[in-house]
């Protein structure tokens, strides 16, 4: 293997754990599940996960920092989250595959 390959190789397992570490808690999937319905403010998800405004907050600042989501301000100045890691989307097919697997026995 070529050095500058290795070198390739090596970031990419990098930035994929990076992900997994922002999807290693499950009030952060719970929360990536919700946004994949929706792009969702975070009031609504607070709701939707029944977690309460604070806890969300502070996971979704943790998703942001490590590349799963974005912020994004409508016309109302309203904030707004959604997904814009690919590999974590791939991810969460795998989780929700899980859990209807899990739930069908």
């Amino acid at each position: 293997m070529k050095n500058e390959d290795k070198k390739t190789y090596l970031k990419n397992h990098e930035e994929l754990a990076t992900i997994f570490k922002a999807l290693s808690n499950p009030k952060r999937i719970n929360l990536l599940l919700a946004l994949r319905e929706e792009r969702c403010r975070v009031g609504n998800m607070a709701e939707c996960i029944n977690e309460p405004f604070p806890i969300v907050s502070q996971q979704l600042a943790i998703l942001k920092r490590h590349g799963v989501v974005e912020k994004t301000r409508n016309n109302k100045n309203e904030a707004f989250y959604e997904i814009i890691s690919e590999f974590a989307d791939k991810v969460l097919d795998v989780v929700e595959e899980f859990d209807i697997r899990a739930v069908n026995g």
